[in-house]
């Protein structure tokens, strides 16, 4: 199946923003079925020597997966734990693939999602599990954590927002 973008909203993000000089500009596709990312490691995201710093690596993974979550469920993610396994070092400069993906519906609002941090051969360099609390809107709105407006201008990441169609209930 062929990759397809998925609409930006927030571009102030430091993860997605395209308006954020300190951060990752991280842009999305999707299969139908996965969410991924390919980006560049910047210089000023190092960490020891020439290595990224693994916060970086974590964030990058944390990003896919909730946009994913975002993607597939048409709600709003707040991440309740990260899990990073890092396999093999992350050299800034290097281009790597993040992919992120539904792996289990705990209940009604806790999903389980997976990532995993590519380099160009294919090697597995991290790999994540997350717990991630879906909101709809309404919900969203009673932690008061961000505006109506803000939540409203999210939408255009989710699936609905798209016609590539997927493989995952949202309800």
């Amino acid at each position: 199946m062929s990759w397809h973008p998925v609409s930006k909203a927030d571009h102030r993000c430091f993860g997605c923003g395209t308006e954020n000089p300190h951060g990752l500009n991280l842009n999305f596709e999707t299969d139908g079925e996965k969410v991924r990312t390919v980006v560049t490691i910047p210089e000023h995201l190092r960490g020891w020597a020439r290595l990224a710093h693994g916060g970086v690596t974590s964030t990058i993974l944390d990003e896919v997966m909730g946009w994913a979550s975002m993607y597939f469920l048409n709600k709003y993610p707040l991440t309740r734990d990260l899990n990073v396994t890092f396999r093999k070092p992350v050299y800034i400069g290097q281009t790597v693939v993040a992919t992120g993906w539904i792996k289990e519906q705990k209940n009604a609002r806790k999903f389980l999602m997976v990532g995993e941090l590519r380099d160009e051969n294919d090697e597995l360099l991290a790999s994540s599990s997350s717990e991630f609390a879906m909101f709809d809107k309404a919900q969203f709105l009673k932690l008061g954590l961000v505006g109506e407006d803000d939540l409203d201008s999210m939408t255009i990441t989710f699936s609905e927002s798209h016609d590539y169609g997927h493989g995952y209930n949202k309800d």
